[in-house]
């Protein structure tokens, strides 16, 4: 795994290097839950980060974005909100988009601006707003989420700032394998069988969801 993800950092410190405009260089990373999304991104951003010598790389993930549990608390039908938490209409979708366009906005040369991300505490099981911080210094920015590379609206306005759109596979017993861990080691299933269960009707639909709505062209990745 470690050759491809120094090649795939390799192409990203590339493509930054060759824009004409003084932005962000901006990587979209998709996939189905489970499929590994968040360790690729962190492995591809330290290794940018390695390469060019210097931390011009920083990784965002869309989990911020989810809607707090008192919003959910909020909607038509609470239960089934929580229930389909990861759901595309559990996060906040424009939040999102607005984010990403102003991700892509064009800079003063050699002044980017510093923007402001909310990250995830999974103890709280809540966002935390400007959790994440991207510098003026950090050129690149690499956000990986479920909904990041999606052709139907609001999302596909965000798909489209990407410099590179990448979509992680994998089979779907794994994903499937992977979230029933997940589930119990995170407190979110008390036994390997509710946790199966949440996987078979939250996660997996979802990701069936995403890849019959990914944009096109995208590039395909495996590990």
């Amino acid at each position: 795994m470690q050759a491809q993800v120094d090649s795939l950092a390799g192409r990203v410190l590339r493509g930054a290097e060759a824009l004409d405009t003084p932005r962000r260089f901006l990587v979209g990373l998709s996939g189905i839950p489970g499929s590994g999304k968040t360790t690729l991104a962190r492995c591809v951003t330290d290794a940018v980060n390695r390469q060019a010598g210097a931390e011009v790389c920083v990784c965002v993930g869309m989990d911020g974005f989810h809607y707090t549990r008192a919003q959910l608390d909020a909607m038509d039908d609470p239960a089934y909100a929580h229930a389909r938490r990861g759901a595309a209409f559990t996060f906040d979708a424009d939040a999102f988009v607005a984010f990403v366009e102003r991700l892509r906005a064009s800079g003063h040369p050699g002044a980017l601006p510093t923007l402001h991300a909310p990250s995830f505490s999974h103890a709280e099981k809540d966002p935390v707003a400007d959790g994440i911080t991207i510098l003026p210094s950090h050129k690149i920015v690499l956000v990986e989420g479920l909904y990041c590379n999606l052709s139907v609206a609001p999302w596909d306005r965000a798909a489209a700032c990407w410099d590179l759109r990448w979509l992680l596979t994998i089979d779907e017993a794994e994903a499937r394998a992977r979230l029933t861990r997940r589930h119990v080691e995170a407190g979110l299933a008390p036994t390997p069988d509710a946790a199966r269960h949440r996987a078979d009707t939250n996660d997996l639909p979802n990701g069936a969801w995403i890849l019959a709505h990914t944009i096109e062209p995208i590039e395909r990745l495996s590990t």
